[in-house]
């Protein structure tokens, strides 16, 4: 088998270390402070930072014992976040099956979300070819979680957006969630006037580490008055989107549309956020490029890990919106 070094991308060491449980001897006159590449025997890798990478390869083989080779370049401590993520957007781009779960666009291995759904229908629903069936799986409930947020739902449903905000949250969990009545509350959660930092989300959507629809208040002035509406923020795979489309061509179709150079780690670097207002949302929703885009983004979240944020899931929301009656799924 040939070995990959990564010697011209600056990775200047690559030892041979199957079966070792300590890599301390082959550092003996080198820095430790760096990036490295674990290599695994079925030609996976993983790209990890590290102040000592004599400490983080021990911890590494309490875990894989299939490592056997590992590349190391060295770095200054204030550069460990830079060159890690070049590093891993480099070997992506190279087609390069990854261990890593942070950072990366695409996790290529066992999920557990195959334990739930098959990959079978996971690539069906991609493809379009899932019935309404699909919609209509029984759903997982929490009465004391329930309780917790019941309240706060019903403050939303008194406000005078809750209709337009429903109608948006509905449309985008039913048509770019797979199964959604399935993987509620574990792949996805639903939240409802949210305090983010010093602003209120009126409603979000999460899958994994991350916010994946995001709906806020605005205000705006007109003809010498103070008007307020919404707007939406959203995320989506940002190669699959320019697959079909560019940025020019979508605002020239959508004149509210902007993009914003928000990514989250956790969700890798194929990433794009746009922000539209609600108006325009169910157009920009079903336009072609843009749902396509949406749902392998929503997907590979979903097979990276459960929802980290259930804990805030709305189930009373989540009621309203799972309902297929006057949805247009029916």
């Amino acid at each position: 088998m040939i070995v990959e070094s990564f010697i011209g991308s600056g990775f200047s060491v690559c030892h041979y270390v199957r079966a070792r449980n300590s890599i301390k001897e082959l550092f003996k006159d080198a820095g430790v402070c760096g990036i490295y590449i674990l290599h695994f025997i079925n030609g996976e890798y993983y790209v990890g930072q590290a102040k000592n990478v004599v400490n983080r390869y021990s911890s590494h083989r309490k875990k894989h014992l299939d490592i056997d080779y590992v590349s190391f370049c060295e770095a200054a401590p204030a550069d460990l976040n830079r060159v890690e993520k070049e590093m891993i957007s480099h070997l992506e781009k190279q087609n390069k099956s990854l261990r890593n779960i942070s950072l990366v666009s695409i996790f290529p291995g066992q999920s557990d979300l195959d334990l739930v759904i098959s990959r079978e229908d996971q690539d069906k629903w991609l493809q379009y070819k899932l019935d309404k069936d699909s919609l209509l799986t029984p759903r997982f409930d929490y009465p004391e979680l329930r309780k917790k947020y019941t309240e706060r739902f019903q403050a939303l449903r008194t406000s005078i957006y809750y209709e337009p905000i429903r109608n948006v949250i509905q449309q985008y969990i039913l048509y770019t969630l797979p199964f959604p009545r399935t993987t509620e509350y574990s792949f996805w959660s639903l939240t409802c006037l949210t305090k983010v930092n010093n602003s209120m989300a009126l409603c979000r959507v999460n899958i994994f580490w991350q916010e994946t629809l995001n709906i806020t208040e605005y205000s705006y002035s007109y003809d010498g008055r103070k008007l307020r509406d919404l707007t939406v923020s959203l995320f989506m795979c940002k190669s699959k989107l320019m697959e079909r489309t560019s940025v020019e061509e979508l605002k020239n179709l959508f004149p509210t549309l902007e993009f914003t150079d928000l990514v989250y780690e956790k969700g890798g670097s194929d990433q794009i956020n746009a922000v539209i207002s609600i108006q325009v949302f169910e157009d920009f929703l079903y336009h072609p490029p843009v749902s396509d885009a949406i749902k392998e983004f929503n997907l590979r979240l979903m097979r990276k890990g459960g929802c980290v944020y259930n804990r805030y899931h709305c189930f009373d929301f989540a009621d309203q919106v799972l309902n297929l009656e006057n949805s247009g799924f029916e």
